[in-house]
């Protein structure tokens, strides 16, 4: 922070970076702070260097000031680097007081570490800060002790970070560090949202005995159960190895979930708040912080819901969950419906976050890249099919899903290794499409490096790794038996694909059953027309920055300020 005299100082610095912060990142959706407290705070300058320094490199992600736009990127490390010096060096930094600082700065930073592929310091980071927050039993009703304000701000705090351990075990053999059993204080609720809200915990929302689609959990509390579903999703389907349950018996796990993500979209759907259509937002300066935190979390739960029933039913995933099991007692059409409905989950998945981000409602967290990629994949796989509606509609999704990872490859640098990723994978799938899309799918038939690409494009921890198998692979130009990637082109028509099926406004359950998901039988088994072919793909063009051009011509920009006021133009 040392500079010339007509630098600004770093109290602006640090001002300039909260109004930045609590503007674009505050409970969308992590609420690691309490924007009230943390103003007092700021204003006796009672915020520790520490939480300054991670807070600036956090909210320096989404400044549009000139002097950070070149070096982004390293302007934010040097901030975070400078945090985590001061947490682990100084005297106080790991102290046994009841301050949450140090938890709110290792959150942040965790997030720069894992988003930028420093996987092992993300990992460390979430580690540390769970740790510490069960030394201080947040996990347990606050203190009557601490202010109301305080109790707030501990409660969101440790759910917020419950959702970040949960993101980043999207993952094969990766165990979250909090266990939900552990979890005894009641969810957070939105106090401004105009409706009374109901105090409850986790476990209690989740009692299959006790189900009421009448509460009013609040969004951010049903997005937590949601998350939960999910990892329950990713210990099913991705973590259970030689699990002899039958997914299509009434009793299973697999068809728990099932229910519990059912009832959970229900509760969300009666307490989202009222949304407008794609460009009939309100003007910026109507719409309220808490709106604007409200609908994140709307829109977070029904990502997350879509999200599950991707990974639940994925078919790779499902090949392997039934691959050890005797079908002989297996309803003849469950495995056709399962996946004619994880197709239409992919579908309105992708819809959701892009309907979001066009009517103006800016979806940030770095998780929706994989969420996107996950969904993405399912299409590449229906690339190859031969009704000529159902190839045509994963084609448009596809390149849909990629123009969005590149316009926001600006903001997160995992989100550029997802969109190289997905276009690689889909250049692969003419042979994962034959071997899975099977009534018996061929799973020993895929070589070692194949089963590699299948399980790290499922793998949120793998995508954040710049040396992953699908890159390798991509700069080797195929291996064990991959075709290497043809040199053909498409029209510019293909730049600006329309999603397909779309309903007006964000599209929040599933709505597209018209787009012919159903009923898609084996691969091969129907011929309706020709079918897209993937390899126009290969000139999709994501490129390393966001393709929002300045007016000028030169270096890219993204404009907060502008993007959410995009829609009033």
């Amino acid at each position: 922070m040392h500079s010339n005299s007509n630098s600004p100082t770093p109290d602006t610095v640090f001002l300039e970076a909260c109004d930045i912060y609590f503007q674009h990142c505050h409970n969308k959706p992590y609420g690691f702070f309490n924007a009230e407290l943390f103003q007092q705070k700021a204003a006796k300058n009672q915020v520790p260097l520490h939480l300054r320094l991670a807070l600036i490199a956090t909210a320096t992600r989404y400044s549009s000031c000139s002097q950070w736009r070149e070096r982004k990127q390293s302007t934010i490390d040097g901030y975070a680097r400078c945090s985590w010096e001061l947490i682990v060096m100084s005297q106080n930094g790991l102290d046994d007081t009841d301050d949450v600082t140090v938890i709110q700065a290792l959150a942040l930073l965790a997030v720069i570490d894992a988003t930028a592929g420093r996987r092992r310091g993300a990992w460390v980071k979430i580690g540390m800060a769970v740790r510490i927050s069960q030394d201080l039993q947040l996990m347990l009703e606050p203190s009557a002790n601490f202010s109301s304000l305080e109790r707030a701000e501990r409660r969101n705090l440790f759910w917020s970070l419950y959702l970040l351990d949960r993101f980043v075990c999207c993952s094969f053999q990766r165990p979250p560090a909090i266990k939900d059993s552990d979890c005894l204080l009641t969810l957070p609720t939105d106090r401004n949202s105009g409706k009374r809200e109901s105090k409850m915990t986790l476990k209690s929302l989740l009692d299959e005995k006790n189900r009421d689609t009448s509460l009013r959990p609040g969004m951010f509390g049903i997005s937590i159960a949601l998350v939960s579903v999910l990892g329950r999703t990713i210990k099913c389907v991705m973590n259970t190895e030689n699990d002899q349950e039958k997914p299509w018996h009434s009793d299973s796990e697999y068809r728990r979930i099932h229910s519990d993500l059912e009832y959970l979209k229900e509760l969300a759907v009666n307490n989202s708040p009222v949304l407008a259509a794609p460009g009939q937002a309100r003007p910026q300066d109507e719409m309220q912080d808490r709106d604007r935190e409200r609908i994140a979390h709307m829109v977070l739960s029904h990502t997350l819901y879509h999200l599950s029933h991707c990974i639940l039913s994925h078919p790779y995933l499902l090949s392997l969950k039934i691959q050890s099991l005797s079908s002989s007692d297996m309803p003849s059409p469950w495995l056709e419906e399962t996946r004619s409905a994880c197709l239409v989950h992919a579908g309105s998945l992708i819809t959701v976050l892009v309907e979001a981000k066009a009517a103006g409602y800016m979806p940030v967290p770095s998780v929706y890249s994989y969420c996107i990629l996950v969904a993405s994949t399912i299409h590449a796989l229906y690339l190859h099919s031969d009704d000529v509606v159902i190839s045509h509609s994963s084609a448009e999704y596809l390149k849909t899903s990629l123009e969005y990872l590149s316009e926001i490859s600006e903001l997160w640098t995992n989100a550029q290794m997802m969109a190289n990723a997905l276009k690689s994978f889909a250049l692969q799938c003419t042979r994962y499409s034959a071997l899975l899309l099977r009534s018996h799918p061929l799973l020993d038939e895929l070589t070692h490096t194949e089963s590699a690409v299948l399980r790290s494009v499922l793998d949120y921890w793998a995508m954040m790794d710049p040396h992953n198998p699908v890159f390798e692979i991509a700069q080797k130009g195929g291996a064990d038996g991959l075709l290497d990637l043809p040199d053909i082109g498409f029209g510019p028509g293909y730049l600006t694909p329309p999603t397909p099926c779309a309903a007006e406004g964000i599209t929040l359950g599933v709505e597209m059953s018209q787009c012919g998901a159903a009923g898609l039988g084996e691969l091969g088994q129907q011929k309706n027309g020709n079918s897209v072919d993937p390899d126009i793909l290969i000139q999709w063009p994501v490129s390393i920055m966001s393709p929002m051009a300045s007016e000028d011509g030169r270096s890219p920009r993204w404009d907060w300020d502008s993007e959410l006021s995009a829609m009033n133009d």
